[in-house]
């Protein structure tokens, strides 16, 4: 085991607290973030070049944003009428954690980490939906944390001697 691997797991303890605490009280702790956010840049400054890390950030950030606007052109088309809000369909929490991320994976990654985290929301949601019979919103940054815990560790178990 090397050090590399080691620091790779950093983020994982905050990433953790992050995501039981979204799931349990539907709001994440600054301080927690602040710790993730701290966790997920070092990692990448050990591990990475800088330019590989504002390339990482600047793709991802293209991504995002790309994705955004389609959510925000559905809206505004399907809502057409109705005052509806881009911020009642996701937490600025969401928002940060999705930002936190941004410099440790490159794009390939990057968007295999939001599909399965997003497909994990989902399927909370629709499994809590049909079993419990209510209504709930989907805790995207547990999603999110759950799959970036699993690729950390499928990562970490699988990197090059």
């Amino acid at each position: 085991m090397t050090w590399p691997q080691i620091l790779y797991l950093l983020p994982v303890v905050p990433a953790a607290v992050l995501a039981l605490s979204d799931l349990r009280h539907r709001s994440i702790p600054v301080g927690w973030l602040i710790a993730f956010g701290s966790c997920v840049l070092l990692t990448a400054a050990f591990l990475s070049p800088v330019r590989t890390i504002l390339h990482n950030v600047l793709t991802n950030i293209l991504l995002l944003g790309w994705m955004s606007g389609g959510v925000w052109l559905y809206l505004r088309l399907r809502y057409r009428n109705r005052t509806r809000s881009f911020g009642r369909y996701i937490g600025s929490g969401d928002v940060w954690v999705v930002l936190l991320l941004t410099p440790l994976f490159p794009l390939t990654v990057y968007i295999v980490l939001l599909l399965s985290g997003f497909a994990a929301g989902l399927l909370y949601g629709t499994a809590v939906r049909l079993v419990a019979r209510r209504t709930v919103t989907i805790p995207l940054v547990s999603a999110l944390g759950v799959a970036f815990i699993v690729y950390t560790f499928y990562r970490f178990y699988t990197w090059p001697s």
